[in-house]
C-alpha cells in the first residue's frame, strides 16, 4: 500500500468518525428543542382549559388571599372533581395552583396542599406573568423543587390570567409523563446512527475505491514523465551550443558598438529595463567610482547617483519611467556625483530602443553638464527669494499693483489680512478690499488707479468680511516696461483699541478724582450736620422725657404732644442713620483685597440708594442667603459695581411708560463662589445690545445722561476679581445680570494660572 493510500486511509476513517458524532449530536439537540416547544405549547392549552373550566367553580376565591379557609374549603370538592374530570382526557400527571403569595392551595396530591413555594424560582417567574419549564430526567434532582424524580417528566409553571383584564391571579404548576415521548425518540435515534453508519461506510468504500485507482493512473505517469525529461536534456545540451556561437557573433558587435560610442564626448549608457547599464562610452566610465571592481554589474542609479535604489519623486523622477509610460524621448534634470563623488547638475535626454516586434528593449540616456547655468540661476532665485523673505517677515501687508490697481505680488502679511484658506491675491483689485466709501480716500485719480505719495485712514475688509481700520499708504514704481504702485496696510485696530482703554482710564481716573473729592465734601458736610443733630436728638430726648413726667400730665398735656415728640425723635434717628451710611460710603477704605461680609455690603448698598429720590417709585426686594461664606476682595470696587448694576436696573424701570417698577437684588453659593443677582422689570435689551454692554463707551442712553463706562468698569471689576458677569434679558420684560465671584480670589487666580499652562503646546 502507497503512503498516499495510507493517509487517504487514516484522515477519511477519522473524517468519517467526526461527521457521525456531530450528525447525532445535531440531532438530539433538534429533538430536545421540539420536545421543549410541544409541551410548552400543550401545557399552555391545558393552563388555559383548566383556568376556564375552574372558573365556574370559584377559582377566583380560592385564589383570593383575603377568602378564609372555610369559604376555600366549601368550593375544594368542586373544584377537585371538575379538575380531575378535565384531567382524564389529557396526559397530565400532576396539577399545583398557587396564589399570588407562593401558597399551594391546591394539588392533585392532597398531601402538597398548604406548601409555601415563595422562593421557587418557576412560582416566582410564573407569578411575574412570564412561563417557565424544564424536563427532569428519571433519578435526577428536580431543580425547581429540590426532589429526585422517578421517572421522566416535563415540569411548567404557567401565569393564570383573569381573563376579564389580564392581570396575573395565581400560578399553575402542570407535570406531564414524557417516558413513552423519550422511549420513542430513544429507539428512532438508534435507527437513524444505524441508517448513518450504513451510509457513511458506502459512502468511504466508494471513495476508497476511486482513490485507489487514481494512484494507479498518477504511478503510471510519472513512469512516462521521467522519459520525457531524458529527452529535453538532450534537446537542452544542443541549444546551449547554438547560444554560444550566436554569444560570440555578439559580442563582435558589441566590440564595434564601443568603439563607435567611445568617441562621444558626453557620457552615454544603454540601460536594460531592469536598470542594469549594459554599454557605457569611455566618458560615462570615467564617472564610476575608483574603488568598484570592473566586472560588477552597475545599475544606472548606482553609477550616476551613488545610491541603492532607484530614482524617484519630483526631484529625482525617473526617466526611464517617463519613456515607458509615453514610449518617445524624455528629459529630466539630475543630480549626478563624478569619479571622485562631486556633484555634477545634469540634464538627461533619454531615446527608447524598441524590439522588432514593438517591445521596449531599453534606453540610450545622453546627459549633459548644466552646473555653472543652474549655479547662475540658483543666484538669481536667491536674491529674489531674500526679497520676499524680508517682504514676509514685515508685520504690514505690502502689495505691488499694476498700473490698473489689480494685485501682482502680495507678501505673506498681505495673505493672511485678506487671504481666505490659503488663496493667492495675484489678480484681484485692491479696490475690493476697502469698505464702501473708504477707497475714494486713496483712489483719487481715475476709477481704479491709486493715487501715489497718499497716506490715509480707511476702513477695509478681512478674509472674513469683517471690517477693520487700517492706514494705507501707496508709492510708484517705475520700470522700463510698465508703471505700477506698491501699497502698504497697516492694521491699525491695536492702536485704536489702545486709545479707548487710554480713554477708559482718563474717565475712570477722573471718575475716581471726582468721587474722592465728593467723599471729602460729605465727610465736612456730615460732620457740620452731626453736631445740630445731636444737639437736637438731645433736646427731643429731654422734651419727650418732660411729656411724660407727671407734673406735666397733671398740667394737662395733650397727647398730640407726646407723639410729635416721639415722631421728631424718630426722624432724628433716621436721619442720623442716613449720615452715618453716606459717611461710610465717602470714608476712604484699603485698596488691598481683605475678608468681606458680602451680605452686609449688599444691603448697606441698597440701603444708601434707597435715600435717592430716583429710587422712590422703585420697590427694591432683598433676598439673602443667610449662609452666604465671607468672600476675599475690596470693598470699594465691589460696592462701584453692585451700584452701577442697581442704576442700570432703576434706569431701565424708568424707561418704561407704565406699570410698578420691580428690582430684586439676591445672593446664593454657587459651587466654588458665591452669586450675586440684580434682576428689574425694565425694558430690556436685545441682542446686539447685550453683546456690547460691555464695551467702553458704549450706551443706549442720551447723549448727556451717561457715559458707557458703567457695564465696562463693571466688567472690569469682576474680571479684577477672577468673577464673572452674565446677562439676560427679553426685550419688554426685563434684565437680569448675575455676577460671580469667587471664595477666594487668590486660589481663583492660580488655578486659572495653572489651566493656562496646562494648554501650552
Amino acid at each position: 500500500m502507497s503512503k498516499p493510500m495510507r493517509h487517504f486511509l487514516a484522515v477519511s476513517l477519522v473524517g468519517l468518525w467526526v461527521v457521525l458524532l456531530s450528525l447525532i449530536f445535531v440531532y438530539r439537540q433538534i429533538n430536545n428543542h421540539n420536545l421543549h416547544n410541544h409541551f410548552d405549547a400543550h401545557n399552555r392549552v391545558v393552563a388555559i382549559m383548566v383556568r376556564d373550566a375552574l372558573l365556574q367553580t370559584g377559582l377566583h376565591t380560592l385564589l383570593d388571599p383575603a377568602v378564609g379557609i372555610k369559604e376555600k374549603t366549601a368550593i375544594f370538592t368542586d373544584i377537585d372533581g371538575a379538575l380531575r374530570s378535565l384531567l382524564r382526557r389529557v396526559p397530565v400527571l400532576k396539577v399545583k395552583i398557587y396564589d399570588l403569595n407562593g401558597l399551594t392551595v391546591y394539588s392533585t396530591d392532597w398531601a402538597q396542599i398548604g406548601e409555601d413555594a415563595s422562593g421557587n424560582v418557576g412560582v416566582i417567574t410564573a407569578l411575574a406573568g412570564d412561563s417557565r419549564s424544564d424536563v427532569v430526567y428519571r433519578d435526577q434532582l428536580n431543580s425547581f423543587d429540590g426532589v429526585v424524580e422517578h421517572r421522566d417528566i416535563h415540569q411548567q409553571y404557567v401565569p393564570i390570567l383573569d381573563p376579564r383584564n389580564d392581570a396575573v391571579e395565581g400560578a399553575f404548576e402542570i407535570y406531564s409523563d414524557v417516558t413513552p415521548l423519550l422511549v420513542r425518540r430513544r429507539e428512532q435515534g438508534l435507527f437513524l446512527i444505524l441508517v448513518l453508519t450504513v451510509i457513511m461506510l458506502s459512502f468511504f468504500v466508494a471513495q476508497y475505491l476511486v482513490f485507489r485507482r487514481t494512484d494507479q493512473k498518477l504511478t503510471e505517469e510519472s513512469a512516462g514523465r521521467e522519459a520525457h525529461l531524458r529527452e529535453l536534456e538532450a534537446i537542452k545540451a544542443d541549444l546551449e551550443r547554438q547560444v554560444r556561437e550566436r554569444t560570440a557573433e555578439i559580442e563582435k558587435g558589441r566590440t564595434f558598438l564601443q568603439s563607435i560610442i567611445d568617441g562621444i564626448g558626453s557620457p552615454l549608457l544603454v540601460i536594460r529595463p531592469d536598470l542594469t547599464v549594459s554599454l557605457m562610452n569611455k566618458a560615462a566610465r570615467d564617472n564610476k567610482p575608483r574603488d568598484w571592481p570592473a566586472d560588477q554589474v552597475l545599475h544606472c542609479y548606482q553609477l550616476s547617483h551613488r545610491r541603492d535604489e532607484p530614482c524617484s519623486g519630483e526631484d529625482h523622477p525617473c526617466s526611464f519611467a517617463a519613456v515607458l509610460q509615453h514610449r518617445r524621448m524624455a528629459r529630466v534634470r539630475h543630480t549626478h556625483y563624478d569619479a571622485d563623488g562631486n556633484p555634477r547638475i545634469v540634464d538627461l535626454l533619454s531615446t527608447p530602443l524598441f524590439e522588432p516586434n514593438g517591445d521596449l528593449h531599453g534606453v540610450i540616456e545622453l546627459e549633459h553638464d548644466v552646473t555653472e547655468m543652474v549655479r547662475m540661476q540658483a543666484g538669481l532665485s536667491e536674491s529674489e527669494a531674500r526679497l520676499q523673505a524680508i517682504m514676509d517677515h514685515v508685520p504690514d501687508a505690502i502689495f505691488t499693483l499694476a498700473h490698473d490697481g489689480s494685485v501682482r505680488t502680495a507678501n505673506r502679511a498681505a495673505v493672511t489680512m485678506f487671504g481666505d484658506d490659503g488663496r493667492s491675491l495675484v489678480g484681484e483689485s485692491f479696490r475690493g478690499y476697502f469698505r464702501n466709501g473708504s477707497a475714494s480716500a486713496v483712489f483719487q485719480g481715475p476709477a481704479s488707479t491709486p493715487d501715489p505719495g497718499s497716506s490715509e485712514e480707511v476702513e477695509m475688509f478681512h478674509a472674513d468680511r469683517n471690517a477693520f481700520p487700517a492706514e494705507v499708504w501707496v508709492g510708484d514704481i517705475v520700470s522700463a516696461q510698465e508703471q505700477g504702485y506698491i501699497a502698504v496696510v497697516r492694521d491699525i485696530s491695536q492702536r485704536r483699541k489702545a486709545m479707548e482703554e487710554l480713554e477708559k482710564t482718563r474717565q475712570q481716573y477722573f471718575h475716581q478724582e471726582k468721587m474722592a473729592a465728593i467723599g471729602h465734601l460729605a465727610a465736612g458736610i456730615l460732620h457740620e450736620v452731626g453736631n445740630p443733630i445731636y444737639a437736637i436728638t438731645g433736646a427731643v430726648s429731654e422734651l419727650h422725657r418732660i411729656c411724660l413726667s407727671d407734673e406735666f400730665v397733671d398740667h394737662g398735656a395733650s397727647n398730640d404732644i407726646v407723639r410729635s415728640t416721639e415722631m421728631i425723635d424718630q426722624q432724628i434717628n433716621r436721619l442720623s442713620k442716613i449720615t452715618r451710611d453716606i459717611a461710610d460710603f465717602a470714608s476712604p477704605r484699603p485698596g488691598e483685597r481683605e475678608l468681606l461680609d458680602l451680605n452686609g455690603l449688599l444691603q448697606s448698598t441698597a440701603r444708601l440708594l434707597s435715600y435717592d429720590r430716583r429710587f422712590r417709585n422703585v420697590n427694591l426686594g432683598l433676598k439673602l442667603d443667610p449662609g452666604l461664606p465671607a468672600i476675599v476682595g475690596i470693598a470699594d470696587q465691589l460696592v462701584q459695581l453692585v451700584m452701577n448694576l442697581l442704576i442700570n436696573a432703576m434706569d431701565a424701570c424708568r424707561a418704561k411708560a407704565n406699570g410698578t417698577s420691580e428690582i430684586q437684588l439676591s445672593s446664593r453659593r454657587d459651587g466654588e463662589g458665591v452669586a450675586v443677582t440684580v434682576s428689574d422689570n425694565g425694558i430690556g435689551m436685545s441682542v446686539d445690545v447685550i453683546a456690547r454692554s460691555t464695551e467702553p463707551f458704549f450706551t443706549t442712553k442720551t447723549t448727556g445722561s451717561g457715559t458707557g463706562l458703567g457695564l465696562s468698569l463693571c466688567d472690569s471689576i469682576a474680571n479684577a476679581h477672577c468673577g464673572r458677569l452674565a446677562i439676560q434679558s427679553v426685550v419688554g420684560e426685563g434684565t437680569t445680570v448675575v455676577l460671580w465671584l469667587p471664595i477666594d480670589c487668590e486660589k481663583e487666580e492660580q488655578k486659572i494660572r495653572q489651566e493656562g499652562r496646562g494648554k501650552q503646546p
